[in-house]
Parts: C-alpha cells; structure tokens; sequence
C-alpha cells in the first residue's frame, strides 16, 4: 500500500509541474505564430467537411504549443498539443457537437455545445495520466491515446517546422 501512495505522489507531482509548465505556456503573448491552413490537411489526406487549421507558437526555434481545429460534420475538433524542450508534456482536447434542433429535425450548424473535454499528461512520450468527460475517440479501447497522441503530434510539429523553415 505505501508503494502505491509514493507512486500516486509521484504522479500527482509530475502533473503539478505539467500545469504549471501549460499555464506558463499560455500566459507568454510573446510567440511566433506559423498557421497552416486547409491546403495542409490535404496533402496530409486529411479532407473535412467543415475546413480545418494548425497553428503552431515558438519561441527562439522552438515550439511550445500547436493548436489543431477540425470541422467535422457532427461539429468541430479542437485539440491543443503542449511541448517543454520539444518534447509534448499535454494535450487539451475538446469537442463541440452542432446541436440537434427538435422543431426543424436537423442539427443547427450556427449553434454548438461542447459534448467532450480531455486532459492527458505525458512524461517521456508516455501518457501517464488523463481525465475525460463525454464520449471521445477512445472510448472503444481500439484506439490507443498514447499512440494517438504521439503521431498526431510528431506529424504536426513536422509541418509547422516545415512551414517555419520555409518563412526565414
């Protein structure tokens, strides 16, 4: 029982340091800003019905946040990726599905509500912890998070420093 309450503060202490570390993030208004739109997400083969965006912040070469928007049909994607030393430490993820209009039968794509919210920690390109609410991607237990995560990230983090080379 003890092991498990030092790993439990072990734990508890990496995730404290990854949100200080996210809240440092986001408080800086001092990034370079490289954003990719829809033409990207095509050569990627990755066609939406509603368009799409990454938008990634650096600072002196190197990245600390990507932000990844993607309209679907049933509503819009927004996942946040969160980098100490070019190494992803967290990922917020949140979905806002259109909502249902009962007197019309169809969804209302001008109004929507978020249905899903995601924490997920990472030390070491391993997930060691995460928090949901909503019905997400992995709930089917067929699609691994951890591995998810990581490539949607390696292959962001790619483009945008593709993108920021071409810039200079």
């Amino acid at each position: 029982l003890s092991g498990n309450s030092v790993l439990c503060q072990v734990v508890t202490k990496e995730i404290e340091e990854i949100r200080s570390e996210f809240k440092l993030i986001n408080s800086d208004s001092t990034y370079k800003i490289v954003e990719l739109d829809t033409d990207y997400f095509i050569e990627e083969g990755r066609i939406t019905d509603g368009g799409c965006s990454l938008t990634g912040y650096s600072k002196n070469g190197s990245i600390r946040k990507i932000v990844s928007w993607v309209g679907f049909s049933s509503g819009n994607e927004i996942i946040e990726f969160y980098y100490k030393n070019n190494k992803l430490i967290f990922v917020y993820e949140e979905f806002h599905s259109f909502v249902y209009d009962k007197a019309s039968g169809e969804f209302r794509h001008d109004t929507t509500e978020k249905t899903f919210i995601g924490r997920y920690y990472f030390k070491n390109s391993k997930l060691i912890d995460y928090i949901t609410t909503g019905h997400n991607r992995f709930e089917d237990d067929t699609v691994d998070p951890e591995k998810t995560f990581l490539t949607e990230s390696g292959s962001n983090m790619n483009a945008i420093l593709r993108r920021m080379k071409n810039i200079r």
